[in-house]
């Protein structure tokens, strides 16, 4: 197996990520179909599987281990990912090996953000020491025109694709039942996380006598054995309650990533949803312009599994981008009788199945993936542009003479 190290040419490229997830894998998976070179250093807190997606992979304890092996390596190019700035991030953005990309889930700032501010100067320094941002959705663009945040010089947006894998229309059940299916994070009421409001969106949804399944994040699998602030039962219990009197509301396992791609065909509407007031929604963690910005991950799965999408136009960008391909569905029509009927005629709709076919396609991995190539290439050319620096016998001395502060990493 061949090493970052043996590799001569320019493509090839260094993941570094303290939260593996699908992301690091699509990507990986698709740059090397393309005949790059994708090497891994992680921490292992999720139970995310990297094995036999690349070329080498080296688990780490701590952000500084991982600094320490990858400064052996001297790789081309870093990619760091993360689901908010944490101290992988910092370390190689301030202690830089090679050109660095930085990739967040959530961008912390004043505007976006409603708690944890002690992440809003951090995440500002970062951006403004990174070679590049790898954009999941609009939130940096927020962050740079609201919060005057420094963008880094080069910025490609590269959202959460799907693999589009499922080359058939799946087998719906032909009976008048209408199955919508939730998967992965949503804000929790337990925790006054009012946001998304999932517990008054259910009810409205089941008294049309709808059906809808939740499929938990990987936080919650019973694989999961990892140290964790997570627990089903205390976090979930006021949907747990609602489930016991309520025969159109279930509660499922966590699977992993390819167990869900296999039961999520089975249903008919994938959802999304947020800052909607009409279903009692409300900002406490998030701000407006965070939900208007960001993009939801799940889409990828929706996709993969054929279905179409209930959104509210509050979640601007999703609903934007959706309702470009066909593939939206007003989730508003939910406070109106007869929504179960309209659902019954858009999952019977030919049309909008080729619609969320070509979506799959279009906003797919494999069809996006030479664009990502493209950008880590222009990075790595544009740092062998710089000119290098050369010590003159005076700079030498001079450092010998009078040594530079200690520049380490303070946070």
């Amino acid at each position: 197996m061949r090493t970052l190290a043996d590799v001569k040419k320019n493509e090839s490229v260094l993941f570094i990520t303290s939260q593996l997830r699908q992301r690091e894998i699509k990507m990986a998976h698709a740059l090397k179909f393309l005949g790059w070179s994708v090497g891994l250093i992680y921490y292992k807190s999720t139970p995310i599987n990297p094995e036999g997606n690349f070329d080498f992979i080296k688990e780490v304890h701590s952000a500084d281990q991982a600094h320490k092996i990858a400064q052996i390596m001297s790789p081309n190019l870093i990619h760091v990912f993360s689901g908010a700035i944490d101290d992988y991030i910092l370390f190689f953005t301030e202690k830089k090996i090679a050109p660095v990309v930085i990739d967040l889930n959530d961008v912390f700032t004043p505007s976006l953000m409603n708690y944890c501010p002690e992440r809003f100067s951090l995440t500002k320094k970062a951006l403004a020491f990174a070679d590049g941002f790898c954009a999941r959705d609009l939130q940096v663009k927020r962050a740079v025109k609201i919060d005057h945040c420094t963008l880094p010089p080069k910025v490609i947006l590269f959202p959460e694709y799907c693999w589009n894998k499922n080359h058939s229309l799946p087998n719906k059940k032909n009976n008048d039942e209408i199955h919508i299916v939730s998967v992965g994070t949503i804000s929790l009421e337990t925790y006054g996380m009012l946001d998304c409001c999932y517990l008054e969106l259910v009810q409205l949804i089941t008294n049309q006598d709808i059906h809808f399944h939740i499929y938990p994040p990987w936080q919650y699998a019973k694989s999961h054995n990892m140290a964790t602030n997570t627990h089903f039962e205390r976090d979930y219990a006021q949907f747990i309650e609602l489930s016991k009197v309520n025969p159109y509301l279930h509660l499922h396992d966590s699977l992993s990533p390819e167990k869900l791609a296999e039961v999520l065909p089975q249903y008919d509407f994938g959802i999304i949803s947020g800052g909607c007031k009409e279903f009692g929604q409300r900002y406490t963690h998030y701000k407006p312009a965070y939900v208007a910005s960001c993009y939801s991950g799940r889409i990828s799965d929706y996709l993969d599994a054929s279905l179409p999408i209930l959104i509210n136009d509050e979640v601007v960008f999703n609903y934007k981008l959706l309702k470009h391909y066909g593939i939206s569905v007003d989730l508003k029509g939910i406070i109106k009788p007869g929504f179960k009927v309209k659902l019954q005629a858009i999952r019977n709709d030919a049309n909008v199945q080729k619609n969320v076919a070509n979506a799959a396609s279009k906003l797919s991995i494999t069809k996006n993936a030479s664009r990502l190539a493209r950008y880590y290439l222009n990075i790595i050319q544009s740092e062998k542009k710089k000119p290098k620096q050369r010590k003159t016998f005076f700079s030498i001395l001079k450092s010998l003479l009078y040594p530079i502060p200690n520049k380490d990493m303070v946070v």
